[in-house]
């Protein structure tokens, strides 16, 4: 799987398309981590919301329980 990263230049967006080939190559059972590098905050998945036809909102909030994620 090629790493996606977004650069701080690019709108922080990526298509249906690209996100179901990044999670496509795990299987059903593969636990999904949401984690912000910048804060080392571990973030937990809330809801998915179609904003337009076009435009899917997935959003996520810091994870009460979680202390920051200190890098090895």
């Amino acid at each position: 799987m090629s790493k996606t990263t977004l650069q701080a230049s690019e709108p922080a967006s990526i298509t249906v398309g690209e996100l179901i080939s990044e999670l496509c190559r795990w299987p059903d059972h593969a636990a999904v981590r949401f984690r912000c590098p910048l804060h080392h905050q571990e973030l937990r998945f809330y809801r998915v919301e179609a904003r337009t036809k076009g435009i899917v909102d997935i959003e996520l909030d810091l994870a009460p329980e979680s202390a920051p994620v200190v890098p090895a």
